[in-house]
């Protein structure tokens, strides 16, 4: 929860060359990274339109998204680049914050209850984000999670991750340093790009939650968008307790590789940049590029601000959340940065189970994201919303702490037949130690035999694999305009010689195959999901 497990992707980056509308659905991201990063580079592109739909198993996290996508936009008249980086960098990652960051979240949450709850607020201020599919429950959790955040009324976060960290180790919580120190050097540093995270910012955020620090601040709030279980009474709302991540961190997320040369450069065996530091680089050239949409170039040449904090400020832990009076907050409205050519919609919880019985959503997405923590959820009637030949991105567990090589190996194991059971394949090896995501390919409606052959100028690799399911199959061959039903079963039908031709549609590519039988002309096919015996 609170963040995902791997570095931000350009997912418009998998799709097929096109100029048309592209749909994208990412499940269980853990965050907006994927969104973010899509958003940002889509100038390199000149899709009409991007629709992200967003689903969380765990409805509350829609507050922190909606938090996380209205920061990002926020126009330069109201707040400037670096000042906005910084402010999303704690809000994202810190138990602690800035005052500062505090009274903009206190004011930012008055707006988001608007947005929530009118949608004449949600156009003029936030118009690119869609809530009309979120059930009226899903608003009011929302709704109650943005009223907590502006009322400030007291979020004990030091003393819940300090229970945390006290019920996960145990015994050995005196001498945690030591543990810490042990998970980055002897697991962290030994996965591709881990060495980016260096020892002092790692174990300080195990010990205290802040992950990101910067020259002369003093984080000394709590970060109310980590309270997300909470316990409403009447009009009294309280946080229960912290049920995010102690272990890994939000590095990963950002703070691994960049595009600029100069922040990767290593000195006796050390990177001499942060992976806080390639954080803020990255989010800055995001942010940017999703405003101005062109590339960005850094400009400074000595820049080096940062500075690593090695003690918790003094924080009064009180036992009992203490409510303070509530000072009255007035909504300001103005107009997020305008990204027209963008829709993000957030689906109910019940999207995954509901949605594949629409038929609008048969064969919509183009491409589709899943998290880890979702994986073993995935089913084939998920996968029928994909349309065919569509990328899948499945996350690995490539930079989780303590991960062992048997759990590496066990996981992979599950996600090949997994992906076996929802008509995926993959085009590449999947290696879940080395890479942070897998890519498959849906061949819901491919036909595939082991006596079948592809000339060698079709576009499409086919791959001859057993898939279970696969027969008989239905198919339809068409003669004078009339579909006529043709069940045959390949495995005694084997001389079958399929070529494939390519074709636009829609601004789409479709592949659409043609069978050669005994000679004859081709007959040109449609097929359909095949029969399950």
């Amino acid at each position: 929860m609170l963040w995902g497990s791997s570095p931000c992707l350009d997912l418009a980056e998998y799709a097929e060359v096109g100029d048309g509308h592209l749909n994208i659905l990412i499940v269980s991201a853990g965050d907006t990274r994927h969104l973010l990063q899509t958003m940002a580079k889509r100038y390199k592109r000149s899709y009409t339109k991007i629709r992200f739909y967003v689903y969380e198993p765990v409805v509350d996290m829609y507050a922190r998204h909606i938090q996380q996508i209205a920061l990002a936009l926020e126009p330069v008249d109201r707040m400037s680049l670096s000042y906005k980086v910084r402010t999303w960098m704690e809000l994202y990652g810190n138990t602690l914050v800035k005052p500062n960051t505090n009274s903009y979240l206190i004011k930012k949450s008055a707006q988001l209850i608007d947005i929530i709850t009118d949608e004449t607020a949600r156009k003029h201020c936030l118009p690119i984000v869609q809530l009309d599919a979120l059930k009226y429950k899903e608003r009011d959790t929302i709704e109650t999670i943005f009223k907590y955040w502006k009322n400030n009324n007291g979020f004990n976060i030091t003393l819940m991750w300090d229970k945390r960290v006290r019920k996960y180790l145990g015994t050995r919580y005196d001498h945690r340093n030591n543990v810490f120190d042990w998970d980055l050097h002897m697991t962290l540093h030994y996965i591709d790009g881990g060495n980016r995270i260096t020892n002092r910012e790692y174990t300080y955020w195990r010990d205290t939650g802040v992950a990101y620090t910067f020259l002369e601040t003093d984080c000394t709030e709590p970060n109310y968008t980590f309270a997300l279980a909470l316990l409403k009474d009447g009009d009294k709302i309280t946080a229960i307790d912290y049920f995010g991540d102690i272990i890994n961190g939000p590095f990963p997320s950002f703070g691994l590789d960049c595009e600029d040369d100069d922040m990767l450069k290593m000195g006796n065996m050390q990177p001499l940049k942060r992976s806080v530091d390639l954080t803020e680089r990255n989010l800055t050239r995001m942010f940017y590029e999703i405003e101005n949409q062109k590339p960005y170039k850094h400009k400074g040449k000595t820049d080096n601000l940062g500075v690593i904090i090695t003690e918790l400020p003094k924080v009064k832990i009180q036992e009992v959340q203490v409510t303070s009076p509530q000072v009255k907050v007035t909504s300001e409205h103005y107009s997020s940065i305008n990204v027209s050519d963008v829709e993000i919609h957030f689906i109910p919880r019940t999207a995954m189970t509901d949605y594949p019985t629409f038929d609008r959503f048969k064969n919509f997405f183009d491409i589709m994201y899943c998290g880890h923590m979702y994986f073993e959820k995935m089913n084939v009637d998920i996968t029928s919303m994909i349309k065919d030949g569509a990328v899948v991105l499945m996350e690995t567990r490539k930079f989780i702490v303590n991960y062992k090589k048997k759990q590496h190996d066990e996981f992979k194991q599950k996600l090949i037949d997994l992906m076996k059971n929802c008509k995926c394949v993959s085009s590449e090896d999947i290696d879940v130690v080395k890479n942070a995501t897998s890519t498959f390919e849906s061949i819901i409606h491919i036909i595939v035999s082991s006596s079948l052959s592809v000339t060698p100028e079709s576009r499409l690799l086919m791959r001859a694999i057993a898939l279970p399911g696969f027969k008989p199959y239905n198919i339809y061959y068409k003669i004078k305009n009339k579909y006529i039903n043709l069940n045959m079963d390949l495995q005694t039908f084997g001389h079958i010689n399929l070529v494939v031709l390519h074709f636009w549609l829609d601004f789409r590519s479709f592949w659409i195959p043609s069978i050669y039988l005994n000679g004859l002309d081709p007959w040109r096919f449609i097929y359909s999901t095949p029969i399950t015996s």
